[in-house]
C-alpha cells in the first residue's frame, strides 16, 4: 500500500494518484537491472544463474585453438554469440510517456464496477472520484462537457498533473498546532480561494467546518475573508489593548467559550399604544450570553455601567474549567456611549466573529472550526 502524504489515504501499490485528494503519489525507486553476466577468474563464461539477469542458453563448447595470435583470433571469431531475449532488456526512460493503455481489469479492486477514465482510459471503480493513473477529477469530468461534444483527446499524465496545478499563490494560511508550532500551509490565490470541509487536505477532518465555510480574496493589496453562511463562523483575533466596538448580536470567543452581546432594547408598544411595564433601567450596558447552540443560550451576565472583566481566575465572570482562558482575559466597557471589547493581554487571544466580510491584515490569526491559522502575504 502507498500512503498519501497529503490526506493519509491508503492506495494500491500500482496507483499513481491518490483516490482521496488526487495528489501525485510517491514512486518507489527501483535499481536498473543489469543484464551483463559477470566474468569469473580465468575468463570462462559462467554456467550458474545470476541474480540480476535472466538465465541465457549455455554456449556449446568450442575446440581449443592453437595458442597463436592468429589462431586465437580465428577461434573467437568462430565462437557462437550469446543472445538474450529481445524483450528482456528495457531501455531506460528518461522522460515520462503518455498514459495510453488502460489498467487491466484484473488489477481493478475485486467486486467493483469499473468504467474507463475519459482522459487516460484506465479502468476506475465507479465510486472513486480521482483516477489512480492520471489523477483526473472524474466528478468534474462528468459534469463539465455537455452531451454531444467530441471526445477529448487523450492527455499524458504529466500534462494532466500540470493542468491540475492551482493558480499562483499570493498568500497562504499557516496552521498553528496546539503546542504553538507551525503545521501545514494552504495557498491562497489572487483570484480567490474557497475553504471548507469539502476542500479536503487539512480541512477534511474538522467536523466543525461547513463544506463551504469561507472565501478568501484580495481587494487591492488587502486580504479579505467572507463567511459563506457557515454554521460555526469565522473568527478574527483582535489586537491586545485595542478596543473593538460591540453591536447588538456581536459574537466573540474567549478560550472555548462563545458569547453574544445583547444591547438593551425597549419593547415596542402594543397595537393600541399601551406601553410594556418592566424593572427600572439602572444604566446597564446590556448583557453577554453563553451560546450553547445556534439559537440557544445558557447563562447570561448583565453588564453594569462600569463594565465587567472576564477570566479564568479573576474578574466578574470566570470560567475556572476552561484552560484556554487566561487568569484575566478581556473586558467589556462603555466609552462615549458605545460598548467596546478589549483583550487585556491574554495568552490565547480574544476572537470576534465575522458578521459578513472582514479585512485580514498581515500576520492576523484566523479561527475556523477547531483550527487556528495565521495569514501571511
Amino acid at each position: 500500500m502507498i500512503v498519501c502524504s497529503r490526506c493519509s489515504k491508503d492506495n494500491q501499490d500500482h496507483y499513481k494518484f491518490c483516490l482521496g485528494c488526487g495528489a501525485e503519489l510517491p514512486r518507489q525507486s527501483s535499481k536498473p537491472r543489469s543484464f551483463s553476466a559477470p566474468t569469473p577468474p580465468g575468463g570462462m563464461p559462467t554456467t550458474g544463474r545470476t541474480t540480476d539477469a535472466p538465465q541465457a542458453p549455455q554456449a556449446p563448447q568450442v575446440a581449443q585453438a592453437p595458442q597463436t595470435q592468429g589462431g586465437r583470433a580465428e577461434a573467437l571469431a568462430s565462437a557462437p554469440q550469446l543472445e538474450l531475449e529481445p524483450t528482456a532488456v528495457q531501455p531506460a526512460r528518461s522522460k515520462p510517456v503518455a498514459v495510453e493503455d488502460p489498467l487491466p481489469p484484473e488489477l481493478a479492486p475485486l467486486g467493483e464496477v469499473t468504467s474507463p477514465c475519459p482522459h487516460c482510459g484506465s479502468q476506475v471503480p465507479e465510486n472513486f472520484r480521482f483516477c489512480h493513473v492520471c489523477g483526473d477529477d472524474l466528478n468534474a469530468e462528468a459534469s463539465g462537457s455537455p452531451p454531444g461534444d467530441a471526445p477529448a483527446e487523450r492527455v499524458s499524465a504529466p500534462a494532466v498533473a500540470e493542468a491540475r496545478q492551482p493558480a499562483a499563490a499570493r498568500a497562504r494560511l499557516v496552521l498553528i498546532q496546539p503546542d504553538g508550532s507551525e503545521g501545514e500551509s494552504f495557498p491562497l490565490s489572487a483570484e480567490g480561494s474557497l475553504i471548507g470541509r469539502g476542500t479536503g487536505g487539512i480541512f477534511a477532518n474538522d467536523a466543525y467546518l461547513s463544506p463551504e465555510h469561507a472565501e478568501f480574496r484580495f481587494e487591492g493589496d488587502q486580504l479579505v475573508v467572507k463567511d459563506m453562511e457557515s454554521l460555526n463562523g469565522v473568527y478574527i483575533r483582535i489586537e491586545p489593548e485595542v478596543p473593538i466596538e460591540l453591536f447588538d448580536g456581536s459574537i466573540f470567543r474567549v478560550g472555548q467559550e462563545i458569547l453574544r452581546f445583547e444591547g438593551p432594547v425597549a419593547p415596542d408598544p402594543a397595537d393600541d399604544g399601551t406601553q410594556h411595564m418592566g424593572s427600572p433601567h439602572r444604566g446597564y450596558l446590556g448583557r453577554i450570553s453563553l451560546m450553547i447552540g445556534r439559537q440557544t443560550t445558557g447563562n447570561s451576565f448583565p453588564i453594569p455601567p462600569h463594565g465587567i472583566h472576564l477570566g479564568r481566575e479573576r474578574g466578574d465572570v470566570v470560567f475556572p474549567e476552561d484552560g484556554y482562558v487566561s487568569g484575566l482575559h478581556c473586558r467589556v466597557n462603555s466609552e462615549v456611549g458605545h460598548v467596546f471589547l478589549t483583550d487585556v493581554g491574554s495568552s490565547n487571544g480574544t476572537f470576534v466573529r465575522v458578521s459578513n466580510e472582514s479585512y485580514v491584515p498581515q500576520g492576523t490569526f484566523v479561527l475556523m472550526g477547531q483550527q487556528l491559522f495565521r495569514a501571511e502575504y
